[in-house]
């Protein structure tokens, strides 16, 4: 959307424009470089996480695959304890991974993408405002 530079007819109303406009750019850049912490930090994190699920779908596995051939019994019942045990770190995992892992870095990338894009047309429209203001009388 084009900007109504025939709104600023003082280099007052640019400089009140420019100043509120600085002001979101800091928001902006000050977002950008908390949302680029969170997603490294993500990064990191997302092996770990992706190591820990495929460690407790394979226990998982494995304890329901020998709960199966089990008699009823003590060992029975211990095994099913484990497998309760192993699905609750199998569901914590997955947990994490939504909010720390490998999808999380994805919607921190988007969000970046936005703040990028707001970013540019912020600069773009100090830029057209500067230019606005150097044509006004002083």
């Amino acid at each position: 959307m084009a900007l109504t530079l025939t709104l600023l007819t003082s280099r007052t109303d640019c400089d009140k424009v420019l100043d509120q406009l600085s002001d979101l750019k800091s928001d902006l850049e000050f977002k950008q470089i908390s949302l680029t912490r969170s997603r490294e930090n993500a990064a990191d994190r997302a092996s770990d996480i992706e190591a820990t699920l495929a460690s407790s779908e394979a226990e998982v596995d494995s304890l329901t695959s020998i709960i199966a051939v089990l008699p009823e019994g003590t060992t029975k019942t211990e095994m099913e304890n484990r497998k309760v045990k192993a699905e609750y770190k199998l569901f914590t995992a997955q947990q994490r991974k939504q909010q720390y892992g490998t999808t999380a870095v994805v919607l921190y990338e988007s969000q970046l993408d936005e703040i990028e894009q707001r970013l540019s047309v912020v600069d773009g429209s100090m830029s057209t405002i500067t230019t606005h203001k150097a044509t006004l009388p002083a």
